[in-house]
């Protein structure tokens, strides 16, 4: 699991386990507030590998942290 929150209220996170929200185990969970609602989505990893699964999480948290900045 990588689940990233910060001061901002950003809160979104790759999860890889079950969830009645979701078929499968890999999901992406996001909601706009402490007090919201999760919104989940399937995902799919490109790796299974430990340190490759490490890096594709990295930089899609960066990917999603930047678009925020934007």
């Amino acid at each position: 699991m990588f689940h990233y929150y910060d001061s901002t209220g950003r809160d979104f996170g790759w999860h890889r386990e079950p969830n009645p929200h979701v078929d499968g185990l890999e999901h992406y969970q996001e909601r706009d507030s402490p007090e919201g609602e999760y919104r989940y989505e399937p995902v799919y990893f490109e790796s299974q590998s430990p340190i490759d699964l490490l890096w594709e999480i990295l930089g899609r948290i960066e990917d999603r942290v930047v678009d925020d900045l934007s």
